[in-house]
């Protein structure tokens, strides 16, 4: 099911290059950066992702890079007896794009793929173990208003998917794989 949803989501991304196409004397080019946090529910806790991206605007098309880590510590239960926090980040490239801009609120729906890493982290020693690999597909879809002609704010609600490169010992990887809500601030020439 999973890699059913990831397709389609690709294919409908992909088409959405195509209706962004302007005629030639409306041509629009620019940037963007964007900070923005993510709150996900790990076991117990809740998980506050902090990150960013950074890119390109080509007929409303955005084209970037991203990156996000995890900023609180999640306990979470392992396999052995030792109490446990969970960190993670990923990175990797960034495709968005928003319906209706010309009006101040308007829908944004984007995708981030990328690769990154997970680990566990004793909390009596702090020292970091059980390393693990993934590559992260985060598609999402979110309400954006536009504060002034640079500025920006969305909110939103994305899902997050870990696809095993290198599987932890300790805590399974799919306790990671969950929707979330997240809050975004962006600056650009749009």
């Amino acid at each position: 099911m999973m890699k059913k949803l990831i397709a389609i989501f690709c294919l409908l991304l992909t088409g959405l290059a195509g209706f962004s196409q302007a005629q030639p004397d409306e041509y629009q080019q620019g940037g963007f950066c964007t900070l923005n946090g993510q709150f996900y529910p790990v076991e117990k806790g809740i998980s506050i992702t902090i990150g960013g991206s950074c890119g390109f605007i080509v007929k409303d098309f955005r084209i970037g890079a991203y990156f996000d880590g995890m900023s609180n510590a999640v306990k979470i239960t392992g396999t052995d007896s030792e109490p446990h926090s969970l960190r993670q980040s990923h990175g990797g490239i960034y495709f968005g794009y928003p319906f209706f801009n010309d009006h101040s609120f308007h829908l944004l729906t984007d995708i981030k793929v990328g690769y990154g890493s997970s680990m566990l982290v004793n909390s009596v020693s702090r020292k970091g173990f059980d390393k693990a690999g993934f590559v992260a597909i985060v598609p999402s879809a979110a309400v954006e208003y536009s504060i002034t002609d640079i500025l920006k704010i969305s909110l939103g609600i994305e899902y997050m998917f870990h696809i095993k490169t290198k599987t932890p010992e300790l805590y399974k990887q799919s306790i990671l794989n969950k929707p979330g809500v997240y809050v975004a601030l962006t600056l650009g020439l749009f």
